[in-house]
Parts: C-alpha cells; sequence; structure tokens
C-alpha cells in the first residue's frame, strides 16, 4: 500500500461506528496467535533444516508462502 493511500485509510477509521470498530478489531486480533505460532515454528525449525532431496543443510532464504519464510537448497 502506498503511503497516500495508507493516510486515507487510517483518516476512514474515525467515521466507523462501534460495531464496526469491535469487528475491525476482533479481525486485527485474531492474526496474533497465527504470527505467534509462526515465529515458534520458524525458530524450532530453523536449526534442523535440511533440503529433503540431498539432506544438505546449505539453504538460502526464497520468499514467503502463506506466511511462512520458504527456502531452497543451494546444491541441489
Amino acid at each position: 500500500m502506498q503511503p497516500a493511500e495508507w493516510i486515507r485509510f487510517i483518516a476512514q477509521f474515525a467515521h466507523l461506528n462501534r460495531r464496526q470498530r469491535q469487528t475491525g478489531m476482533a479481525l486485527l486480533c485474531d492474526n496474533a496467535p497465527q504470527d505467534a505460532t509462526v515465529a515458534l515454528l520458524e525458530s524450532v525449525a530453523q536449526p534442523r533444516l535440511a533440503c529433503p532431496a540431498c539432506r544438505s543443510p546449505h539453504l538460502h532464504r526464497h520468499g514467503h508462502a502463506h506466511g511462512l519464510q520458504r527456502y531452497r537448497c543451494v546444491p541441489c
């Protein structure tokens, strides 16, 4: 989102009614447990990462998919 779009988006919050604000807060709060879970899984998996094909631990980050870090094997 561009900075100007973000400013317009945030300015609209002042015009929401109570029910709309509660719905927005519920949507924002629902991601917190998922974000914590992803962080925990990545921290536990990081020292154990290896290529499933050649078992090499030499990997590099290769984007994200569904909120999870993707890796690519360097030797393969």
